[in-house]
């Protein structure tokens, strides 16, 4: 008996300990919210109301518009296990996010957030229209200028270094590489606010610029501000083979950097169509290169005599129909990989930019076969006489060449027909010891959803019980969303109806139950638009 008592006492004492202890343990949890979390009310309400199982003090409460903004309460009030918020007067229509912390019995800080809607739900942005018109506008002349450095820029310094071995001016072509590297570093950030659409003033942020470089177009913006540094370089250097490696090392690059990113060199098959983008753009460069420098030349040769250009005219005109054959040929297979219909020259915004492009280039090529076969013999015979008509003839393609570069920025913003069937998603990676989440959020017009693909530490399938779909932002003060899960496979779940009110740097995690003692938590900080 003794030794049964020595052996229960304690064991009598622990169980003593443990019965309060586990209900002290339990921390306040949501059980009711008015209006409910996903609710569409036809009226404003005049006060939210959120029901906890057991006494709580409210620490921060934050209503958020649908614009992003935070609405600030009329008050706050506890009382017994419900705590009462009172909406600001006349609440826009549109998906609102109310966002709560409170303390517990236990002194533990619980918090979360729901969603509600007044009239209807926000709808939801098309990937074309992410920015607004200020960050677009921006977007696109960055764009341009990066293209005009690239081109005529890059492309003049090869055609000083190899074509008009070193006897071009080229202070000018320095100030247009200088132009297109303040513009490459500038389009990083307009690409991280068209990203996350944000307005212009996020260009202040950190997050923007991060988010521009961690998109495919990152590697574009590095290879080009390489390019023009290469061209740059080159066109100030005194020896001649320098200034010839370094304008071609400069010419390669604009077409590598190009055909690191866009529409045609994402498009399938990339081991033919990266290739092609990048052949059409060296050729472009050379073509668009060439006219600068060739219209310059000429001036001078009113004063200076035709022979100061003669040589360069023949070089230019025996290496540019192999070029313009090339050029033709790329972009006639990017046209075809872009276009899935001939209708879609004139029914879709990608085609009629095409058709405006292929246009202009018909023009283009009049303009160079009238050069070449009319007014390059003439010149060659009349001398600086015949300077002047052949003269305004390269003025006006260059003109047109810059028109074209204006209509090719546009594409940006104009998905090609291929890719209008369905937008691409979103894919993101959650990695782990234990367990990792590979989690693809598709959006199909109003509606996103989620799907989660669940593997192991060795890259295996994971089973799993119960899967929950975490979101917090707090730096919007967004406190976590949760989201479960409905198992769509064996490792396989989905999330429908998935909403992200505010876009930003979001906390994303996932909570994954293998077992009734076994739970695994797997988050990381993503980049991710608004999708309401």
């Amino acid at each position: 008996m003794n030794a049964w008592g020595r052996l229960g006492a304690p064991l009598i004492a622990l169980l003593i300990a443990l019965a309060p202890a586990s209900e002290a343990c339990a921390h306040a949890s949501l059980v009711k919210a008015v209006p409910a979390d996903g609710a569409v009310m036809l009226l404003p309400p005049a006060a939210l109301t959120l029901t906890f199982n057991e006494p709580v003090s409210p620490l921060v409460v934050r209503l958020i518009g649908p614009d992003g903004a935070p609405l600030v309460p009329i008050a706050v009030t506890a009382q017994d296990t419900t705590v009462t918020i009172s909406a600001p007067p006349a609440l826009r229509r549109g998906t609102h996010v109310l966002s709560w912390r409170v303390i517990s019995a236990d002194g533990h800080p619980v918090g979360g957030s729901l969603m509600f809607s007044i009239g209807a739900r926000s709808p939801a942005a098309q990937p074309e229209n992410l920015a607004d018109r200020g960050v677009r506008a921006a977007l696109w002349a960055a764009r341009v200028v990066m293209y005009l450095a690239l081109f005529v820029g890059a492309g003049g310094a090869f055609f000083a270094a190899w074509i008009a071995d070193g006897a071009a001016r080229r202070a000018w072509i320095v100030i247009v590489l200088a132009a297109g590297l303040v513009a490459v570093a500038l389009s990083v950030g307009l690409q991280g606010l068209d990203a996350l659409e944000l307005p212009l003033s996020g260009l202040q942020h950190k997050l923007a610029w991060e988010a521009g470089l961690a998109t495919s177009y990152g590697a574009t913006a590095v290879a080009a501000a390489l390019a023009l540094l290469a061209a740059v370089f080159g066109s100030v250097a005194k020896s001649a083979s320098t200034a010839r490696g370094l304008s071609l090392v400069g010419v390669i690059g604009a077409g590598l950097a190009l055909s690191l990113s866009g529409h045609a060199s994402t498009a399938a098959p990339q081991l033919l169509n990266r290739p092609a983008v990048f052949l059409h753009v060296v050729c472009v460069a050379f073509w668009i290169g060439s006219l600068l420098p060739l219209c310059l030349a000429l001036r001078s040769a009113r004063t200076r005599g035709p022979h100061a250009v003669g040589a360069q005219l023949e070089r230019f005109s025996h290496a540019i129909p192999l070029v313009i054959v090339l050029l033709v040929a790329s972009g006639l297979w990017l046209a075809f990989v872009q276009l899935d219909r001939i209708a879609a020259l004139w029914t879709t915004s990608y085609g009629q930019l095409l058709a405006c492009k292929l246009a202009c280039v018909v023009v283009l090529l009049a303009l160079a076969a009238a050069n070449r076969y009319r007014l390059v013999p003439k010149f060659e015979i009349g001398g600086a006489a015949a300077a002047r008509p052949l003269t305004t003839a390269i003025a006006f393609e260059l003109a047109i060449a810059l028109l074209i570069l204006s209509l090719v920025a546009l594409w940006r913003f104009t998905p090609p027909p291929r890719a209008l069937a369905v937008a691409a998603p979103i894919s993101l990676h959650l990695h782990g010891e234990k367990a990792m989440a590979e989690i693809a959020i598709e959006r199909n017009g109003k509606v996103a959803a989620a799907s989660v693909l669940l593997l192991d530490g060795a890259f295996q399938p994971l089973a799993a019980k119960e899967v929950t779909l975490v979101l917090a932002n707090p730096a919007a003060g967004i406190e976590p969303m949760r989201r479960i899960a409905r198992r769509a496979g064996e490792t396989n779940w989905r999330i429908e109806d998935l909403r992200i009110p505010v876009a930003g740097r979001w906390t994303l995690g996932v909570e994954i139950l293998i077992s009734d003692f076994d739970k695994v938590t797997v988050e990381d900080t993503v980049a991710l638009p608004s999708l309401p």
